[in-house]
C-alpha cells in the first residue's frame, strides 16, 4: 500500500502539479481565455440538453442507465487509448524495477488519473440530466446510487482489462516491437460492444429483480479484478521491453530524388505514416464515420441535422487543424534531419502545405460524401469550402511553428484555433456572403499571408546552407 500512495503522490500527482505549474506560468491569459471560452459551451450544452430533457418528459430509469453505460465506455475506452503510452517513460520503469510494488497496483496507479479525468466528463455530461430530474422532483434512491458507483468500478476495471488483453494478444501473435494501433483499437471496441451488449441484457433484470442485479454487478467487479490482475504481469513486461527497442539507422539516400521538392514530399509521408498522432486522428475519423452512420438509428430527423452540423463545425474540423499543425512540431522536434537535404525554403513548405491540404480535402469530401449516402444531406459551395481549408490548413501550419505544440498545450491550441477560424469565417461570410468572387479572393489572400509568415519568418537558416 505505501508503494501505491508513493506511486501516486510522488510520481503522478506530483508532475500534474509541476506541468500545470509550468502552463500557467507561461500562458496565464490563454488559460483564463479557454476558461472562459469552456464555460460558455458548457452553459449552452446545459441548456440546451436542459430544455431537450424537460420537452421529452421523463425518461425511463434503465433507459437512462443504459445510455450512461454507454457513454462511459466510450468515455474510458478514449481516455484509455489516448493515455496507452504512459508506461513507456523512464521513471515509471525505474520505480517499477526498484520497488516492491505489485504488477496490477502499478497499472492502477499509472491510469488512475486518465480514468479520473474520464469520470470528470462524464459527470459533467450528466449534470443536466441531475438538473432535469431534481426540477421534475425526482430524486434517486440509495438503490440507484449504488448501482452507479459499483457500475463506474466495473467499467473501469473493464476497459483497462481489455485493452491489455488485446494489447498482450497483438504483442504475441502479430509483434513484440511494433505497435499495431488501428488492429488494437479495432479489438478494444469489438470488446467494449460486447460488454455493452452484456448489460444491456443483464439491464432487463431490474424490472423482475432489482437487487439480483446489484449482485451481478458485485460479480462482475470481483471477476474484474481478478481478470485485470491476472493481466498486469504480461502487459507490464510487454510495454518494459518495447522501450528496449534499438532505433534502425535511417539512410537520406533512401527519399532523396533530384527534386527537392519530391525528396521533401517523401520525407513528410514517412513521418506521416511513422507517427501516433496521425493514427490516432485516424481513429477519430473512423469514430465519427461509424457515429454518423447510426445517427438516422437513434435520433429524429431534426436531431440528426443538428449533430451532423455540430460535427462538420466542430469534431470534423479539429481533425483539419491537428494535422498540419504538425509541420512546425516537425520543424522544432527534427531541425538535423531538416538541415541534412538540404533543400530550398520553399520546397520545404509548399510540399507539406500542398500534402496536409490534399489529405484535408480527402477527409472533408470523403465525410460529406458518406454524409449524403447514409443520411441525405447535399452539401453545396464545394469551391468555397476548398478554400477555406485551404485557409485552415495554412493557418493551422502557421500556428504550429509559432507555438510550440506539446502534449499539455495540444488542446488548449485546437480548442482556441477552432474558436478564432470559426469567428474569422464567420465575419466573412458575414460581410461578403453576397460576393462569391470576393469571398474567395478573401480566402486565397488570407491563405497567402499566412504562408508569407511562415516562409519569411518562421524558416530560416540553415534550411539552405
Amino acid at each position: 500500500m505505501i508503494w501505491t500512495r508513493h506511486v501516486l503522490h510522488k510520481i503522478e500527482w506530483g508532475m500534474l502539479i509541476t506541468k500545470v505549474k509550468q502552463i500557467g506560468k507561461k500562458y496565464p491569459l490563454q488559460l483564463l481565455t479557454a476558461a472562459a471560452f469552456f464555460l460558455l459551451i458548457y452553459a449552452t450544452y446545459v441548456v440546451m440538453s436542459l430544455r431537450f430533457f424537460m420537452q421529452a418528459g421523463e425518461s425511463e430509469p434503465t433507459a437512462l442507465y443504459l445510455q450512461f453505460v454507454k457513454m462511459t465506455l466510450l468515455l474510458l475506452g478514449a481516455g484509455v487509448v489516448f493515455s496507452r503510452n504512459k508506461m513507456k517513460r523512464q521513471e515509471y520503469q525505474f520505480f517499477f524495477l526498484n520497488s516492491a510494488i505489485q504488477s496490477v497496483s502499478f497499472v492502477l496507479c499509472v491510469y488512475f488519473f486518465p480514468v479520473l479525468f474520464c469520470f470528470m466528463m462524464l459527470g459533467l455530461l450528466f449534470l443536466p440530466i441531475g438538473f432535469g430530474l431534481f426540477i421534475s422532483g425526482v430524486i434517486p434512491s440509495m438503490y440507484w446510487m449504488m448501482v452507479i458507483c459499483v457500475t463506474c468500478c466495473v467499467l473501469a476495471l473493464y476497459a483497462l482489462a481489455s485493452w491489455m488483453l488485446i494489447r498482450i494478444g497483438v504483442s504475441h501473435f502479430i509483434s513484440k516491437t511494433k505497435e499495431h494501433l488501428l488492429l488494437q483499437t479495432i479489438g478494444f471496441v469489438t470488446l467494449g460492444a460486447f460488454e455493452f451488449f452484456l448489460f444491456q441484457k443483464a439491464a432487463e433484470m431490474m424490472h423482475v429483480w432489482p437487487s439480483g442485479y446489484l449482485v451481478f454487478l458485485v460479480i462482475l467487479l470481483c471477476a474484474g479484478w481478478l481478470w485485470l490482475k491476472g493481466l498486469a504481469p504480461c502487459y507490464v513486461n510487454r510495454m518494459f521491453l518495447q522501450l528496449k527497442v534499438e532505433v534502425k539507422a535511417f539512410s537520406y539516400q533512401k527519399i532523396r530524388t533530384d527534386s527537392s521538392f519530391l525528396t521533401q514530399l517523401r520525407q513528410e509521408f514517412v513521418y506521416f505514416t511513422r507517427s501516433a498522432v496521425f493514427k490516432e486522428q485516424g481513429i477519430l475519423f473512423l469514430f465519427l464515420v461509424c457515429f454518423t452512420i447510426g445517427l438516422p438509428f437513434v435520433f429524429t430527423p431534426a436531431e440528426t441535422g443538428w449533430l451532423y452540423a455540430f460535427i462538420v463545425q466542430f469534431a470534423l474540423k479539429e481533425i483539419l487543424i491537428m494535422l498540419p499543425l504538425m509541420i512546425g512540431r516537425e520543424y522544432h522536434m527534427n531541425h538535423r534531419a531538416i538541415f541534412m537535404l538540404n533543400s530550398s525554403k520553399g520546397a520545404y513548405l509548399l510540399s507539406r502545405i500542398l500534402f496536409y491540404y490534399t489529405i484535408n480535402l480527402l477527409i472533408y469530401f470523403v465525410y460529406i460524401g458518406l454524409a449524403y449516402v447514409v443520411l441525405g444531406i447535399e452539401s453545396e459551395g464545394h469551391v468555397l469550402a476548398s478554400l477555406s481549408i485551404l485557409l485552415i490548413t495554412v493557418m493551422a501550419a502557421c500556428v504550429g511553428f509559432v507555438v510550440k505544440i506539446s502534449e499539455l498545450n495540444k488542446l488548449f491550441v485546437i480548442v482556441m484555433m477552432i474558436a478564432v477560424f470559426s469567428m474569422m469565417d464567420m465575419i466573412l461570410l458575414e460581410w461578403l456572403s453576397a460576393h462569391t468572387e470576393l469571398l474567395s479572393i478573401a480566402y486565397m489572400a488570407f491563405s497567402a499571408v499566412f504562408f508569407s509568415c511562415i516562409h519569411a519568418a518562421m524558416l530560416k537558416r540553415p534550411i539552405v546552407r
